[in-house]
């Protein structure tokens, strides 16, 4: 059987509908989350939801049995509860006879990063290759689908601001490492290997903003910005202080090089390429322009 832990979100409810269209059975997958109602559409396939709460050893010990692998998507707690809920999920695992983790990483998981969430990573990372089960690490680029959601607001100022001076990010698109989580979890013979999750090149922001404008068919120009300017664009666009501060060190962490790298895992994984920033913005944002200028009207 295969778990995926976090199955609520949105990266968890990609792996669990990749897992089913790659044909798993679905009294052959465990869709765990805190709150089974909302995944009550996989219910309904014959997934078994359970209950499952990082905090709540006896629940995962519950949620983990019959689960050889298990996908494990951290929460975003702050930093030192995560610690202690990937312990208590690693602890469970072993308890419940898991025997392989999949674990869901960054990029900048590195000693040096600027990134205030990397302790973290490194620190599950290496508590994963020591829990005595079989391992697979998947270390992902930073998501380009939030730019969807933004879009509207960009095409309407011209401007893509961020606080990166130099930096380039291989961008990933979330269904990307979805399906090749769920391939990770098919293929028991990948495993002791640390497998970075990108899109197919690294761009600059300049780029970015580019392929933003071919997309919407609004010119949209990239805006270097201070992070307390950025800071208060996240608050304003109603993102929590604490997501809001993770998001500005991700962005140091650009300028420091750390997701430039750019790779063919996801290919490897599933067989096909991940998408690229044009291609993928260009398909969910063909019709940003004509809703501008209607809204505009």
């Amino acid at each position: 059987m295969i778990g995926v832990m976090s199955a609520s979100g949105q990266l968890g409810v990609g792996v669990v509908g990749h897992l089913l269209r790659n044909g798993v059975a679905p009294t052959g997958l465990a869709a765990l989350t805190r709150d089974p109602a909302k995944l009550g559409h996989f219910a309904d396939l014959g997934v078994q939801v359970r209950p499952a709460d990082y905090t709540d050893c006896a629940s995962l010990s519950q949620a983990f049995r019959d689960v050889d692998s298990l996908v494990l998507i951290p929460t975003k707690s702050p930093v030192v509860r995560r610690i202690q809920e990937h312990a208590n999920a690693l602890e469970a695992a072993r308890q419940a006879g898991v025997r392989r983790i999949i674990l869901l990483s960054i990029s900048a998981a590195r000693p040096d990063s600027r990134s205030i969430v990397a302790p973290f990573y490194l620190y599950a990372e290496s508590a994963t290759r020591l829990s005595g089960m079989d391992w697979l690490i998947l270390r992902m680029g930073l998501y380009l689908d939030p730019l969807v959601d933004w879009a509207p607001e960009l095409a309407a100022t011209g401007q893509l601001p961020y606080p990166v001076e130099r930096g380039r990010v291989a961008y990933v698109v979330r269904d990307d490492v979805a399906r090749a989580a769920a391939a990770a979890a098919l293929s028991p013979g990948t495993r002791g290997e640390v497998l970075e999750l990108t899109g197919p090149a690294a761009i600059s922001m300049t780029e970015l903003a580019a392929d933003l404008s071919t997309a919407t068919g609004r010119e949209i120009r990239f805006q270097a910005v201070g992070e307390e300017a950025f800071l208060n664009i996240c608050l304003q666009g109603g993102e929590p202080p604490l997501i809001s501060q993770i998001l500005i060190s991700l962005y140091r962490a650009v300028d420091a090089g750390e997701f430039a790298r750019a790779t063919d895992h996801i290919e490897r994984l599933t067989g096909t390429p991940a998408r690229g920033a044009l291609d993928y913005l260009t398909d969910v944002l063909s019709n940003i322009s004509h809703t501008t200028r209607s809204t505009s009207a």
